[in-house]
């Protein structure tokens, strides 16, 4: 009998370690979706608050359907500043996971930069290929 017992006890000890380990693999399974970089960007424009020594870039960027989703500006990485003062963005947008209207849509995106360079002359948002637009800041 305590033979019975000590196996049902191990069966069950076992059974519940599996089942959370195969818990904790959904948890990571569920990981952000990744943005794709747009195929077209239609607009980009720039604010600058003097006062708080803010730039804001703000872009609208074509997508092939509608329920495009997360549009976001991230700036590239350097390892130094641009020669010419042009400071580089990819603007990506996480593409609809189901059923999506089939046209043509727009997605915005902004981001803020406290500070920026004093060199900084413009900005280059990229799509795909030949889809980036620059604009360069009046003086």
């Amino acid at each position: 009998m305590l033979r019975f017992v000590r196996t049902a006890f191990a069966v069950a000890l076992a059974t519940f370690a599996f089942s959370s380990l195969a818990g904790a693999k959904k948890l990571d399974d569920k990981k952000e979706p990744k943005g794709e970089v747009l195929k077209k960007v239609i607009d980009v424009n720039y604010e600058f608050d003097k006062d708080k020594k803010k730039l804001t870039v703000n872009a609208t960027g074509q997508v092939p359907t509608g329920g495009w989703t997360d549009a976001k500006l991230t700036p590239r990485v350097m390892k130094e500043a641009p020669k010419d003062g042009i400071y580089e963005y990819d603007f990506t947008a996480v593409r609809p996971t189901g059923i999506a209207a089939q046209v043509i849509s727009k997605v915005k995106a902004s981001h803020s930069w406290d500070n920026p360079p004093g060199d900084i002359k413009g900005v280059k948002v990229y799509g795909v290929g030949e889809g980036a637009k620059t604009i360069k800041f009046d003086k």
